[in-house]
């Protein structure tokens, strides 16, 4: 079942008839094409719009670096991959012979962001940081394959955007227009434009859309280092 819009969005947005069951397309057609522009969208900008659509990343590498936090002093900071995070799961910590799992284990506790100096870690979900009061003093070489943490965590953004629904609509609305086997005749766009050429100007303008700040686009995702750990004693 498509979550960032409804094929009704779409026929209003082409000002065509409503979909049905037996139109061309039908309403079930048009579904299964808002839900591949949703799998585009999440692909695109390296995120889930939607609590259904939410996905839990297993056992991600972290690179913890030596932060300071105003008032509090030296902490160990490192960024997940996706974010706003919905829950964390488990956090694997090389204790310099095992891993250990704060999560899970009755050794460590978590604190707020607001409070964290009231656990031994603490999350900041927004913005995906991952925060531990005490960086362990061993040395990474004893770490298998150098990995120093892994984190387990669900993430996604609850509620969708009203950006992220427009561009579901405009790249349904792009592919219907462009399938000549449909034969639609579309009222948006100016008189005398082909369906092909309002086919393009939809998948622009969705791009302007996905590219926006506010969602960050591709780039955010291809700007995050996701690549080996390290347990770094420089100041940043």
């Amino acid at each position: 079942m498509p979550q960032y819009c409804t094929h009704g969005d779409v026929s209003n947005y082409l000002q065509t008839d409503a979909f049905s069951g037996s139109t061309t397309p039908t309403s079930t057609t048009v579904d299964s094409r808002i839900q591949e522009s949703e799998q585009y969208i999440d692909d695109y900008t390296n995120h889930i719009w939607h609590t259904d659509r939410f996905q839990t990343i297993t056992k991600e590498p972290l690179q913890f670096q030596k932060y300071r936090v105003t008032s509090v002093g030296w902490r160990g900071r490192a960024q997940v991959v996706h974010y706003p995070v919905a829950s964390l799961t488990a956090l694997h910590v090389w204790d310099g012979s095992q891993y250990v799992d704060y999560v899970a284990s009755s050794d460590y506790t978590a604190g707020s962001f607001t409070d964290p100096l009231s656990g031994n870690y603490w999350i900041d979900s927004t913005n995906g940081y991952i925060y531990l009061k005490t960086l362990p003093s061993f040395t990474l070489g004893s770490a298998p394959s150098g990995i120093g943490a892994y984190a387990t965590y669900t993430y996604g953004t609850a509620a969708t955007p009203k950006t992220v629904k427009k561009a579901s609509i405009l790249l349904t609305a792009a592919d219907i227009v462009s399938n000549q086997d449909f034969g639609l005749t579309v009222g948006e766009g100016p008189a005398g434009m082909s369906n092909e050429t309002k086919a393009e100007r939809f998948r622009a303008e969705a791009h302007t859309l996905l590219d926006s700040p506010q969602l960050g686009g591709r780039s955010i995702a291809m700007a995050r280092n996701t690549g080996s750990v390290s347990w770094l004693s420089a100041t940043q």
